[in-house]
């Protein structure tokens, strides 16, 4: 009994700021939200708190547990609401007007739009990083579009990777025969390092399906780091840098980058290429 009153206090402090959290978003962050569903949920945020109210005074410190677990439930459920509210919201503003000219109109906050656009892209975001990335160069200058593209894209990339590990492995146990697993892993392990770098220089794949691939995949996230903040910091300085340099040359920015790509992966093909060489011939010194 002294415990639970000891952690009274704390547990209705919980419970008032839950309530005043659901409150202000329903009412504040969402506009268009139809009266009747604000409302609705508003209601039942009372009526938690009106339980609350009564559980105190009969002293069913037990029952307060259920109204916390009821009121992280529809926090939670707002939460999901806003995100998807500001997401749809967000697509058809760069849809009708395009990523330059919204970071134009909120100038006073462009530089963190674009590094929550940037660290949205390897998550959720269906935006291609040539479309953000040189968006911002127009805006911010290619320097400054660089270094928040390669700090907003890998802190997304960092992210999707460990949703993906540690959400991503209970699901795959669940849906795959460990044996199919483990064979999996081990041939991931014989050739991340070339899959990895191929998938992020060219681009074949969404940032996102690489995140994923490699959370849940054996890849250790030292290597996993390595590979794509080097990749990142290359694709964001050439994106960013691509509508001067297509200046100084007859092509356009997307031949660039595709030039740029395209002689990078016949560099690195080379590399294994000479590597393998080079082996062989040690091999038949030694026999």
């Amino acid at each position: 009994m002294i415990e639970q009153k000891y952690k009274l206090p704390s547990e209705i402090i919980l419970h008032l700021s839950l309530c005043g959290l659901i409150v202000y978003l329903l009412t504040s962050t969402m506009p268009t939200m139809m009266p009747v569903y604000k409302w609705s949920l508003v209601v039942l945020v009372f009526v938690l708190l009106l339980l609350d109210v009564l559980f105190v005074l009969y002293r069913k410190w037990q029952l307060l547990k259920v109204t916390k677990v009821a009121l992280l439930y529809l926090c939670s459920f707002v939460l999901i609401l806003l995100l998807i509210y500001y997401f749809t919201k967000f697509v058809a503003l760069t849809d009708t007007y395009g990523i330059e000219n919204v970071l134009r109109a909120y100038e006073p906050s462009a530089k963190f739009i674009f590094f929550l656009i940037c660290l949205a892209q390897p998550i959720i975001l269906p935006i291609p990083e040539a479309v953000t990335i040189g968006a911002g160069s127009a805006v911010f200058g290619p320097f400054s579009a660089a270094i928040l593209g390669f700090i907003g894209t890998m802190s997304g990339i960092i992210a999707m990777f460990f949703i993906a590990r540690y959400g991503g492995q209970k699901l795959i146990s669940k849906l795959v025969k460990e044996k199919h697993l483990d064979k999996y892993k081990a041939y991931v392990e014989k050739n991340e390092t070339t899959i990895l770098i191929l998938l992020f220089i060219i681009p074949i794949l969404p940032d996102e399906i690489i995140c994923v691939g490699a959370g849940i995949g054996a890849v250790a996230f030292r290597k996993f780091f390595i590979i794509a903040s080097i990749a990142k910091l290359l694709t964001s300085t050439l994106l960013a840098y691509s509508v001067h340099l297509a200046q100084l040359l007859p092509l356009t920015g997307p031949q660039l980058v595709f030039g740029c790509t395209v002689i990078l992966a016949f560099l690195y093909v080379m590399s294994l290429l000479f590597k393998r060489y080079k082996k062989n011939g040690k091999h038949q010194k030694a026999n």
